[in-house]
């Protein structure tokens, strides 16, 4: 089919200008302007899909992934494992929009890494090989860490890193870990760094009572 072709599929919904559905292998190859739109409302950009009939497994090419919650994902080959595992190979994460003046201008911070494992079912985001960059600018490295997905509330894991500059602290970065120890407490670990400072650590319990909280 080609043209301005769409495919309906349990609530998803693939579009491309031109779709090959081969019949004997069930697989289904979109290319040009192709974008798949899942029930929640993420949607996947790439220049080629080669999924199987039910969406669930295959691979794209140049992909890029916007979520509901306003973050992004960028991957030159990625490979989707069933409707709930997506592996990026050199991938990047963000948060943040791409500059409207200037889309190739380097987010203001991102997380680039030889690969990112996100386990919708886990909730979790792993990342391997992985560096975070400050306009482009890598700042720290990791060979493995992992981060909840931002569709969780609540749940252990370490926060992603805000960058950050004042005329009386300089250029900072702020990492936090969130442990959650139970429905009504939780604990918060918040250290960061200042060029003209030094060392900060920071330190947050939370905890909800019959007639309030602290």
């Amino acid at each position: 089919a080609s043209g301005n072709v769409k495919l309906y599929y349990k609530g998803k919904i693939l579009e491309a200008d031109i779709v090959t559905y081969d019949q004997k292998t069930k697989r289904v190859t979109a290319s040009g302007h192709a974008k798949l739109t899942e029930p929640g409302g993420d949607v996947a950009y790439g220049e080629t899909f080669e999924l199987s009939d039910d969406f669930r497994d295959g691979f794209i090419k140049s992909l890029r992934i916007d979520t509901i919650n306003k973050t992004h994902f960028v991957s030159p080959r990625a490979e989707r494992i069933g409707s709930d595992v997506l592996v990026f190979e050199k991938g990047t994460y963000t948060a943040c929009d791409a500059c409207k003046e200037d889309p190739a201008k380097p987010a203001f911070w991102q997380i680039r890494a030889k690969r990112i494992i996100h386990n919708k079912t886990e909730q979790m985001i792993y990342y391997e090989d992985a560096r975070f960059e400050l306009l482009g600018v890598p700042v720290f490295y990791s060979p493995y860490f992992s981060a909840p997905d931002p569709d969780v509330k609540k749940k252990t894991g370490l926060l992603f890193v805000s960058p950050g500059y004042s005329s009386t602290f300089g250029a900072s970065l702020s990492g936090s870990y969130f442990i959650n120890l139970a429905p009504d407490y939780d604990l918060t670990l918040s250290p960061s760094y200042f060029s003209r400072q030094g060392f900060l650590g920071g330190l947050e319990w939370r905890q909800l009572l019959d007639g309030g909280s602290y």
